[in-house]
């Protein structure tokens, strides 16, 4: 390995094609996986996202046939043939219709693969040039034990067929999206959260297109989510059950007015539930089961006190307070209660259930205002 001289775009009498592809190749997102290690010029290759990410998307024919219809859009083609020659950048215009082989006879199923493949004579064969091309699978006894065909060297895989025997066309539903998204240094990549680059740059931008949800990578190798409205409220309704799972209530036609912010690790959270006539508040007089309410996120650390309840129950009577407690497995909160009753003639100890501070019924209301560090 030596300093590529000269450098791209120096005046000079002549330079190979691959130091203009090395310079495009610095202005890409690295691709952040081990096996890329050794060779520290190569990129991410991948579709350029857009609007849906409809580019190079591959469909069906408007009436199906057997042929597929690649949208127009441009991919970065690594090359990988060699050590690290840098990337080819490669555009489509427009629709670009493929053939598909005919599907095999009887126990024959197939897997054929949509590329965006680049031939370059200067390092194999005769071709310089890309194109998009269907590569056919070798067949197999069932659908479940199809694979791809041998791959182009240099090549970004945009879509897989499934063909089962006999099939006469090709429609949506046997057609699978597996384009990956290459962008420039500081984009924001699309991408699945099953398949983030296990070696993201600082600062690299990623969106979970499953989740969506946006992440960035930090000094220590690892991801920290973004907020993408810090500070926002977002409404939720908490699952409501019992500390045993049996005798499970249900909010029926009660008023939930639940919702949350979170900013970084800082998780707030407010519940107001007016509970109705059609409430089913889980559990008789004479079989109590403490409520359990579960959090908008998990938290970091289980039994600590997460906020202050307030029990309501109306004709004008004073509310009676609880102490909201993350349960162990952090997912959760119970309410513990801290005062008297709400006429004030005895103490109430333990946690609040369909008899506790009192049997519950309609128009009766529970107030929750809490705070606790989130998991993640």
């Amino acid at each position: 390995m030596a300093v590529i001289n000269p450098p791209a775009w120096q005046q000079a009498p002549s330079y190979p094609a691959r130091n203009d592809r090395l310079a495009l190749s610095g202005l890409l997102t690295y691709p952040g996986n081990a096996s890329d290690e050794a060779n520290p010029l190569r990129i991410r290759p991948g579709v350029k996202p857009s609007y849906q990410n409809y580019q190079l998307k591959v469909r069906a024919a408007g009436t199906p046939n057997m042929t597929v219809i690649v949208s127009g859009g441009t991919v970065f083609v690594d090359q990988r043939e060699t050590g690290g020659s840098g990337a080819y950048i490669c555009a489509n215009d427009g629709d670009v219709t493929l053939n598909v082989n005919p599907a095999g006879g009887a126990g024959q199923y197939r897997k054929d693969t949509v590329v965006a493949s680049v031939y370059d004579a200067e390092y194999s064969g005769a071709l310089s040039q890309w194109q998009l091309e269907v590569i056919q699978g070798p067949y197999a006894a069932s659908a479940g034990a199809t694979v791809r065909g041998t791959l182009p060297a240099n090549c970004v895989v945009l879509a897989d067929i499934a063909l089962a025997p006999s099939q006469s066309s090709v429609a949506a539903a046997n057609i699978t999206d597996v384009r990956t998204y290459g962008c420039a240094i500081g984009g924001v990549l699309p991408v699945s959260s099953a398949a983030v680059p296990a070696r993201p740059h600082p600062g690299q931008m990623f969106y979970y297109t499953d989740t969506d949800r946006l992440m960035y990578g930090t000094l220590a190798g690892t991801l920290s989510e973004v907020q993408k409205t810090p500070g926002a409220w977002t409404s939720w309704t908490p699952t409501w059950t019992t500390s045993t799972g049996l005798r499970l209530p249900s909010y029926g036609n009660a008023a939930v007015n639940c919702r949350y912010s979170k900013t970084g690790r800082d998780v707030k959270f407010y519940m107001d539930i007016t509970f109705g006539t059609s409430t089913n508040f889980g559990s008789s007089p004479t079989s109590a089961d403490n409520w359990v309410f579960s959090l908008p996120v998990a938290a970091a650390v289980a039994l600590t006190p997460a906020g202050t309840a307030h029990i309501e129950p109306g004709n004008g009577q004073r509310a009676s307070m609880a102490m909201a407690q993350v349960n162990t497995g952090a997912a959760d909160i119970s309410l513990h209660m801290s005062g008297p009753r709400v006429d004030g003639s005895a103490t109430v100890a333990g946690v609040v259930d369909s008899i506790t501070p009192f049997v519950w019924g309609s128009t009766m209301r529970l107030v929750v205002h809490g705070q606790y560090e989130a998991a993640s």
